[in-house]
């Protein structure tokens, strides 16, 4: 059991946490105000981009209240995954639902990340 999300993406569709089950997701929240977010996001699409066809997803939160910055990060990194936003910035119910606490939050990244999808995968 987790606690499941139905956030928009960029066109307005709603898109269920749990319609991925099956796969091995990475819930992702990150800013696109963050500096850092593209040297981060190149990293996890290497990732993606190796073990997607192996039934890894990642669903990604946006912690941003300006609409045009989130999807013109999105579109500018090309990330291919799914990328979703309520544009409540801080004030979204699915950082307290999953209690994060600062941004990006990523507790398993780089090599970590990878020893643990060759294990679920």
């Amino acid at each position: 059991g987790f606690p499941d999300l139905e956030i928009a993406d960029m066109y307005g569709k709603k898109v269920r946490l749990s319609s991925l089950e099956g796969n091995v997701v990475l819930i992702d929240f990150w800013s696109p105000s963050l500096g850092n977010s593209n040297a981060l996001n190149a990293d996890l699409k290497q990732l993606y981009e190796k073990y997607h066809d192996s039934g890894f997803e990642v669903y990604q939160v946006a912690v941003e209240t300006s609409k045009p910055m989130w999807i013109n990060t999105v579109q500018e990194q090309s990330l291919p995954w799914i990328s979703v936003c309520d544009l409540r910035g801080e004030a979204s119910p699915a950082l307290t639902i999953y209690n994060v606490r600062k941004l990006p939050a990523k507790d398993l990244y780089g090599t970590s990340l990878e020893q643990q999808l060759e294990k679920l995968l």
